[in-house]
């Protein structure tokens, strides 16, 4: 894609996206093999496995529910729900009741060693299927290795599109853990046999595409969680829901990874380029196409890292009155983001008041807390007791709020300190010692005389 910003003749632009193996510059996530309810058809298991489950790998997740809803197992209202959350489109998904978009799979006990048999072919028959055998138990380091040694295997799925039923196949890697989850099942299965084998698995591939703005050239790179095929439905698993990523890379800078502490933008974003905004407007549905919509000119961009001035965002305080920036007009204000069932956080605390006390004269700066928790007379209690006597905002677990500060400024590890300037610039982001934000502030702050 090429693109002149001063004078576009279009508005929207197609960046081309080829999959390039492995999890590239994102950090990945992976999705867990689920327990069936019901018993589950199958054939053909090898007679020398002493012992096994057999799960299911989601890799259409309107199917799943419009199964769970037909066996009763989620009433309407909850149905309606996800149909909305997740986007489904149901009247393609009703076309046929014994379409799944899953793939079997085998975890069992043979000699002493675990063995994993995926249903490549989806043809519910683990008799043509390679074997795969590890030792076991693993300790953690062991995990860590046998997880990037085990193959990748190409499955097939079904699902719908355009009213059509058809086939597609995607490349997963399963990953076995030591049993860190606990699971109840309400139907007849041994829940012990069951907890003793769990197993995630994920789909180790993004996309990369290449760009032209005003002469400058640019590396896209996009993924989803690595764990669901279809890039215009959210990832979904037990730990939560997270949509595509991008990253956006001049070809002459080397680019960040999402663990170094790149933060990627999502679908929705606006990004700017030398003073010109475009929107990451939608992706196709399996991530082959991404397309971007050019805005116009703005000298003032908003963003989540330095450089970037602060998103507009709601907040309250603790007491619950609501958080107004302009009050700070004319003040840096750091940013820290914390939780009372966070440890590094607590263990902050100390340096947080002395930082504080000592930057307490400046009527340049104020620091604000910001609790992301899920009991606020809990956060209060604690926040009394440490004498925590600085701003104190709340944003609560339990509620999605995508305007809080929590979303808008893609908090994802606590602690996080993020100092912005008197223009709303965020200038600090990614400090780890108090110390380091110490210095640039007493570098960029001059108390009032």
């Amino acid at each position: 894609m090429t693109l002149i910003a001063d004078n576009p003749k279009e508005t929207i632009f197609v960046v081309e996206l080829k999959p390039q193996e492995g999890f590239g510059p994102f950090d990945w996530m992976h999705a867990f093999a689920i327990p069936s309810r019901d018993p589950l058809t199958y054939t053909n298991v090898p007679k020398d496995i002493d012992e096994y489950v057999v799960r299911k790998l989601i890799l259409s997740w309107e199917h799943y529910y419009w199964l769970l809803y037909l066996n009763n197992e989620i009433d309407s209202e909850m149905f309606e729900n996800l149909v909305e959350h997740y986007r489904f489109q149901m009247d393609d998904s009703k076309l046929s009741d014994s379409l799944t978009g899953a793939v079997l799979i085998l975890i069992g006990t043979r000699g002493g060693k675990r063995v994993i048999i995926i249903d490549s072919d989806n043809d519910k028959d683990f008799g043509n299927e390679k074997i795969l055998e590890y030792e076991y138990p693993l300790t953690v380091e062991e995990q860590e290795k046998i997880k990037n040694s085990l193959p990748v295997i190409s499955v097939q799925f079904e699902y719908v599109e355009n009213g059509q039923i058809r086939s597609r196949k995607v490349d997963v890697r399963p990953t076995p853990y030591a049993g860190w989850i606990t699971m109840t099942f309400e139907s007849a299965v041994n829940e012990e046999i069951q907890n003793k084998y769990q197993l995630f698995f994920t789909i180790p591939e993004h996309k990369k595409g290449e760009m032209k703005i005003n002469g400058v050239d640019f590396d896209v790179f996009v993924a989803n969680c690595f764990s669901v095929p279809d890039y215009s439905k959210d990832r979904h698993s037990i730990f939560g829901v997270a949509g595509v990523s991008v990253f956006i890379n001049p070809k002459s800078t080397p680019l960040l990874s999402e663990r170094e502490g790149n933060i990627p933008h999502k679908i929705g974003d606006i990004f700017n380029v030398a003073g010109y905004e475009f929107s990451l407007d939608s992706i196709s549905r399996w991530g082959d196409q991404l397309f971007i919509k050019h805005i116009g000119k703005n000298e003032r961009a908003t963003g989540v890292t330095e450089g970037f001035y602060l998103p507009d965002f709601t907040a309250n305080y603790l007491n619950g009155a609501v958080f107004d920036l302009e009050k700070y007009a004319d003040k840096y204000i750091l940013f820290n983001f914390w939780g009372t069932w966070c440890a590094p956080c607590i263990a902050k605390i100390p340096e947080l008041k002395k930082f504080n006390a000592e930057f307490s004269d400046n009527k340049n700066f104020v620091l604000v807390n910001v609790a992301f928790d899920n009991d606020r007379e809990k956060v209060l209690n604690f926040v009394a007791k440490e004498n925590m006597n600085w701003p104190q905002l709340f944003v609560n677990q339990r509620q999605r709020d995508e305007n809080s500060l929590i979303n808008k400024l893609r908090i994802t590890s606590y602690p996080t300190m993020i100092l912005v300037s008197p223009e709303r610039k965020i200038i600090g982001r990614n400090y780890r010692e108090i110390d380091e934000l110490k210095e640039l502030l007493i570098e960029k702050t001059k108390p009032i005389e």
